[in-house]
């Protein structure tokens, strides 16, 4: 993001809802730095600010949440989901948990594509399969699992909502006396650095950041420069399975 953006003649700025003690919204910042363009991730896109922000006159491009009205550029949440459930029914398993994430559009797309490909396996997921924690959350996961692991039907494998949750999730297991994956499997999301030096080596989804982050640069500037000619669109961005050491073959 920060290169295309730069390449375009444009500085990155990173906005709160504070300057010094004095408190403002997203948009009154925007305001008060004569912001060209705003791009918004990684935050609470019900937060009445970040609403207001978006149905402002500022050009905004969100990233893995859909405005009717604004640009998105999204990660194949539904097509990650399916590649990741085909590749674990393919190793065997049957018996497949899912912790997801808080509400949110990724998660209702990740979660619905999980029981919609499960469904077409011809799987049954138990209610107690399916819990809810928090993204980049380890502790909360942490305590899930341990609920799963305690199960007189435990699963054989589980999917964690991202990979850095998934440490919460391996934590549990290996305080539980168990093993990856030799006594249950464990699947992440995302494929950031840390799930592929860790041993046993996570499977997981990556997600292409940078071109997620390109795109959204991209389309802000098209929004800033030909606002009347640009439209809103909806941009998928594929993802790629990572195969790793943590899914046993049954």
């Amino acid at each position: 993001f920060k290169v295309e953006a730069e390449n375009s003649g444009y500085d990155i700025i990173f906005i709160n809802k504070n300057i010094g003690k004095i408190k403002m919204s997203y948009y009154e910042h925007c305001k008060y730095r004569d912001i060209d363009g705003v791009v918004i991730a990684c935050v609470s896109f019900t937060d009445p600010d970040v609403v207001e922000l978006v149905n402002s006159d500022i050009p905004v491009v969100t990233i893995d949440h859909v405005f009717n009205n604004r640009t998105a550029i999204i990660s194949d949440n539904i097509s990650g989901m399916r590649d990741l459930v085909n590749y674990v029914y393919q190793k065997g398993h049957r018996k497949i948990a899912y912790i997801h994430g808080n509400k949110s559009s990724v998660n209702e797309n990740r979660l619905a594509s999980f029981y919609k490909t499960a469904d077409e396996l011809g799987i049954q997921i138990p209610e107690n399969y399916v819990c809810e924690a928090s993204y980049y959350d380890p502790i909360t996961t942490k305590k899930v699992t341990a609920e799963l692991l305690k199960l007189k039907n435990r699963p054989t494998c589980i999917i964690f909502p991202d990979d850095f949750s998934a440490i919460g999730g391996i934590c549990a297991i290996e305080e539980a006396g168990l093993a990856i994956p030799d006594d249950i499997s464990a699947v992440g999301y995302d494929g950031i650095f840390l799930s592929q030096v860790i041993n046993p080596k996570l499977t997981t989804l990556e997600q292409d950041t940078r071109r997620i982050g390109r795109e959204a640069a991209a389309q802000l500037v098209k929004l800033i420069e030909k606002p009347r000619t640009t439209l809103a669109e909806r941009i998928v961005i594929p993802g790629r399975l990572l195969p790793g050491g943590s899914v046993k073959q049954l």
